[in-house]
């Protein structure tokens, strides 16, 4: 009975040891959004995509934004730039890694492409505020049955 309760134990414990260092990415997987900066290590790292890691840093004052969108089941991705409009060097970068400026955009903004990702690319500049957005809108792959 001893070793039972023992080994009860030792059980509890390593799940509880496993929950506490998993929770946070628990919670983050199922975020209907999040805010944050480079300097949120975890955040950062977990929701940024590569393209916005690596976009230039147009002002020292930038922040990230992550939506979950459950209606069409789609992720948005942001980085916004405040205290300033030049976009030149953003749209330099896109072009660099093969994305496409489109003719037609559905938003009153700057759309991108690229034929190696399904991704929508959103360049946004607002000059009441100084301040420009890209978004990422990425929706996932469908799932298809093989049989």
């Amino acid at each position: 009975m001893k070793k039972m309760l023992r080994v009860l134990s030792c059980v509890i414990i390593l799940f509880s040891s496993a929950l506490f260092i998993a929770w946070p990415y628990i919670k983050m997987m199922f975020a209907g959004s999040a805010y944050y900066t480079q300097q949120d290590k975890r955040e950062y790292e977990f929701y940024t995509p590569a393209l916005l890691k690596n976009m230039p840093r147009i002002s020292k004052n930038y922040r990230f934004e992550f939506g979950n969108i459950t209606g069409p089941e789609a992720h948005v991705f942001t980085v916004r730039f405040d205290g300033t409009t030049e976009t030149t060097r953003i749209r330099n970068y896109l072009i660099s890694v093969g994305y496409e400026p489109q003719a037609e955009c559905d938003v009153k903004a700057e759309c991108w492409l690229s034929p190696r990702t399904k991704d929508i690319v959103t360049l946004i500049k607002y000059t009441d505020t100084d301040s420009v957005a890209v978004q990422i809108y990425r929706m996932p792959e469908p799932i298809t049955a093989k049989f």
